[in-house]
């Protein structure tokens, strides 16, 4: 049942609003079907958020997402038409996070009534444009004493921190002239490269130290990819989107760069903010703190840290401890052809209910 459900869910195109709807009603439905409560709830119009409560007290949350990126180019085959091949379902989604839904599903329907303690199922249409039409409003209403969140990291491993985050756009302005008297004008283009290059150095200067208690989880992340070791542990700079100018011939009067940074545990947003020293005018577009959860077990599953962010620091920000545990590889997320293992489905799902059996919240 668990891969039927898997290659169900894939086939839903929730990039768009109307199959994000449909895939709702489908969560709620099969929920229902299965002896569970559940509704439909719009924090916000045209985001539909599943919840079902096993029963009364202080619950585990299960969370996940059913939204996905749109499928791009470079399919072998239909990416909302699941393929099975050997032990590997292709389809978007797959990883991120169809299979990890999939597997919360079906852990919540089998363990509800064989734990000591309540589940809450959660499922968000929205993790992948920021989580704050879901997952931001689940953290306000409820408090859980513990959320697992289905997002893929190999049935071996649980991600138990992130990155920070700090996106800013830094907007310069000068005075239009022709192009052939750049003297007469004062080019923004300009003003604003010399901006991102000064940035740029004062992002290379921060000198970060992991917590020590982090060091076994950052050292992990070599085992994953090496290549990204670096991207955990440094403050990432990336100038992701840059505007200006309106023709060849014009020195332009303004001009903008969009700037991503992630931020590693042991400096916070607002520090690396306090020290930008541009002299464009700055705008906060998102910003969210590192975070982690600091735990001494888990059935030998191997504990890392993220660069990205997922709807963990929601959670976490408010003092809940949060692990990010399912199934699918990494390098898989929003790739074309994305396939999740069959085997990793399925030792996920085992071990996720070992974990469940193991918990006992007062000693949390």
């Amino acid at each position: 049942m668990l891969i039927e459900l898997t290659k169900k869910l894939i086939s839903f195109k929730t990039y768009n609003d109307n199959e994000l709807h449909e895939c709702a009603l489908f969560i709620k439905d099969y929920l229902e079907n299965q002896g569970f409560k559940a509704e439909i709830k719009e924090y916000v119009k045209g985001y539909p958020v599943v919840i079902s409560s096993s029963g009364k007290g202080e619950p585990l949350m299960l969370n996940g997402h059913f939204d996905v990126v749109p499928p791009g180019e470079g399919w072998s085959s239909d990416p909302f038409v699941p393929k099975v091949v050997d032990d590997k379902i292709y389809g978007r989604g797959a990883t991120d996070m169809k299979a990890g839904l999939a597997v919360l599903m079906e852990t919540y329907v089998s363990m509800a009534d064989k734990l000591d303690y309540p589940l809450l199922f959660t499922a968000v249409p929205d993790e992948e444009t920021g989580g704050k039409r879901g997952s931001k409003f689940l953290a306000e209403e409820f408090s859980p004493f513990f959320v697992i969140i289905g997002e893929p990291t190999c049935s071996e491993r649980i991600n138990i921190g992130e990155k920070g985050l700090l996106q800013i756009k830094i907007k310069e302005r000068g005075k239009s002239a022709h192009g052939s008297t750049p003297s007469l004008g004062d080019n923004s283009i300009l003003k604003l490269i010399d901006d991102i290059l000064i940035l740029e150095k004062e992002i290379n200067d921060f000198s970060v130290s992991i917590p020590r208690e982090l060091e076994d989880a950052v050292n992990n992340v070599k085992e994953i990819d090496e290549k990204i070791f670096d991207d955990v542990i440094k403050i990432t700079f990336n100038p992701g989107v840059i505007k200006g100018g309106t023709k060849v011939n014009v020195v332009p009067d303004y001009a903008e760069v969009e700037i991503d940074m992630r931020i590693p545990p042991g400096i916070t947003s607002r520090e690396v903010l306090e020290k930008i020293r541009v002299k464009g005018e700055i705008e906060i577009i998102n910003s969210s703190e590192p975070n982690y959860t600091s735990l001494p077990f888990f059935l030998g599953l191997k504990p890392f840290i993220t660069p990205y962010a997922t709807d963990g620091r929601y959670f976490r920000l408010k003092g809940i401890p949060t692990i990010v545990y399912g199934p699918g590889e990494l390098n898989k997320l929003h790739s074309p052809d994305e396939y999740v293992r069959i085997s990793d489905i399925n030792m996920t799902f085992e071990k996720l209910k070992k974990i469940l059996r193991n918990l006992v919240p007062k000693f949390l």
